[in-house]
């Protein structure tokens, strides 16, 4: 299941009024709702269409940093977008690969995650005068 994260201030400022606009997609929708970022996305999708990749294979690919990418590793985990899987090395040792969630379950999970949210904002609004 992926989790929710309260509203950040980012650089990329994807809101509900965005949302509802005509100039919203569906990036805009994982942007609002995981808090996250065109470099997240961008590596969301390198995962997507190249397959698992180590961190650092995946750096030399998209031609970024490894701390960049690290960093944006680490939000999709922990979001759910993408997934960390050890891998043991014979001679000792271990590494992680990361893979990306596909599409399909990506969707569904979100559109859960969307009624539980719209559930959640009923609630909250059934309470409207005694809470404002």
């Amino acid at each position: 299941m992926l989790k929710t994260y309260p509203a950040i201030a980012r650089h990329d400022n994807v809101n509900i009024q965005h949302l509802l606009s005509d100039q919203a997609g569906c990036s805009d929708v994982l942007k609002c709702a995981f808090s996250l970022g065109d470099p997240e996305l961008d590596v969301y999708r390198a995962l997507l269409s190249n397959g698992p990749m180590r961190s650092d294979e995946l750096a030399d690919f998209m031609g970024k940093g490894p701390s960049t990418i690290y960093r944006s590793l680490q939000r999709l985990v922990s979001c759910g977008m993408v997934l960390r899987e050890s891998r043991n090395i014979p001679a000792g040792g271990s590494y992680f690969i990361y893979r990306a969630k596909d599409r399909e379950q990506l969707r569904e999970e979100v559109r859960g995650c969307m009624e539980r949210m719209m559930e959640r904002v009923e609630r909250l609004l059934d309470r409207f005068e005694e809470d404002l």
